[in-house]
């Protein structure tokens, strides 16, 4: 009985560590690009033609704001 639940208990912190990790390198990506370090993001969820029509100046989104 007790080994079962060390064996679940030991799953879930596994799963629990993947998703600490996950965060981590999220957390790092958007630090590096916030710095430079790192190309501005841009989405590949959004066709960039469909940003530049939208925007004011070229590279720049309308109602954006760069922080």
């Amino acid at each position: 009985m007790l080994a079962d639940k060390r064996a679940r208990l030991v799953e879930q912190l596994a799963e629990i560590q993947d998703s600490i990790d996950f965060i981590d390198a999220k957390q790092r990506f958007y630090d590096n690009v916030l710095s430079g370090a790192t190309p501005p993001y841009v989405s590949v969820l959004i066709p960039f033609a469909a940003l530049a029509k939208e925007s004011e100046e070229p590279g720049e989104l309308k109602g954006a704001e760069r922080k």
